[in-house]
């Protein structure tokens, strides 16, 4: 994707959210509407053929949260950023292979990781650590590393030597110095320059961040959205392709109550009675041909969905029954390619399940059973591969 089409399309996301707030019901032709809401229980069998689980090792961390996951033939490469800072290399049965990166202050080393991305032409890894692109090879090699005149929160690497840098409009001060009131910008490493090509979707600020997955490749689309937004974009290299807006219903987000919050306020706001039974998007989006998914907040935890572009269904993983083995349901949805989404569980999730429902599957011969009579409360990460229907 050219830096020119994607400042010009992206000029065009901005120019039709004047005409469609981020958290208002649309009036463009060109959106369409997920009842999220509104969402009936589904059979996860209407989607998914079967599950695999694969049991990683552990690589000797004492606690390993799977903030980003990249699929690939060499392996599996688990990102966990905001809790120990590392990156491990798996095959794909969940053998570890290696550790990928160094944390320090010296060349080629990182302080800390506040984003990465894969870059699959090369097979390589690019990790943003501070004001730092530091790239590596999947084997542990240091290959580059670029200084950056500011701190991007968020990134997608795109063509050649093109990225795609978010920056959250209520970064420090200090962290947007230099740069306009844009929150998404056109970098290129050859010009060493950025270009403002998406400003604010809210008219005012809310003193909230956090996304981990709020941009994704898709081809050669890009998707898009932050916190709190319920408008999913999909941006191709002709123009929007698609906007989605969530429908919550009666548990539609008020901004409005939000805007211009400290961060205690807005934390005491959104654990207060008011928001009890509101849900706020917090992307994490993927996507194939025919599925999108990504997560909302509701109460006191998460709730991820699948949507089927093609059927017009979404199938929420607090709705779903698992028919497929008498499993759970989503789990953390991570990635999401042609053939398969990707989620992570916990053993004891897997072993509470087991247990509560063990009159069902005791007699029971499937992939969910075998996993649950074979681990224990101390093995590592569990990786659940579904397998979309077509």
């Amino acid at each position: 994707m050219s830096k020119y089409k994607l400042k010009l399309l992206l000029h065009i996301v901005f120019c039709g959210s004047l005409l469609f707030g981020c958290n208002s019901k649309p009036i463009d032709k060109n959106v369409e509407i997920i009842l999220v809401g509104d969402s009936e229980p589904q059979f996860l069998s209407k989607i998914i053929d079967n599950i695999e689980y694969i049991v990683f090792e552990n690589p000797n961390k004492p606690f390993v949260k799977a903030d980003k996951l990249f699929v690939f033939d060499g392996g599996i490469i688990l990102a966990d950023f905001w809790s120990n800072h590392t990156l491990f290399r798996y095959d794909q049965n969940g053998k570890f292979i290696n550790p990928i990166g160094r944390f320090g202050e010296g060349p080629g080393e990182y302080v800390q990781i506040t984003d990465v991305d894969f870059d699959e032409s090369n097979n390589n890894l690019i990790v943003v650590s501070r004001n730092h692109l530091i790239t590596y090879s999947i084997e542990d090699e240091f290959i580059d590393e670029i200084e950056l005149r500011n701190r991007p929160y968020k990134f997608l690497k795109l063509d050649g030597e093109k990225y795609l840098f978010y920056f959250p409009e209520v970064l420090a001060p200090e962290l947007r110095a230099g740069i306009d009131r844009a929150i998404l910008y056109n970098y290129s490493t050859d010009l060493d320059s950025l270009e403002p090509i998406f400003d604010p979707v809210f008219p005012e600020k809310i003193n909230g961040m956090g996304e981990k997955n709020n941009l994704f490749k898709l081809g050669e689309t890009v998707l898009f959205s932050s916190n709190f937004c319920d408008t999913i974009y999909m941006l191709s290299k002709d123009g929007i392709e698609k906007k989605f807006f969530l429908d919550f219903g009666s548990e539609q987000n008020d901004l409005s109550k939000l805007y211009g919050l400290s961060i205690p306020d807005l934390v005491k706001v959104l654990n207060g009675e008011a928001f009890k039974n509101i849900s706020i998007h917090m992307p994490h989006l993927f996507g194939n041909s025919r599925y999108l998914t990504s997560a909302f907040r509701k109460k006191t935890g998460f709730d991820f969905f699948v949507y089927d572009m093609k059927d017009k269904i979404p199938y929420l993983s607090s709705k779903s029954v698992n028919d497929v083995d008498g499993g759970l349901g989503f789990g953390i949805i991570k990635r999401m390619d042609d053939d398969y989404f990707y989620s992570f569980f916990e053993p004891e999730e897997i072993l509470q399940h087991y247990e509560k429902n063990i009159d069902q599957l005791k007699d029971q011969d499937n992939n969910f059973t075998k996993l649950a009579t074979q681990i224990t409360r101390d093995d590592f990460l569990i990786l659940a591969k579904y397998k979309l229907k077509k």
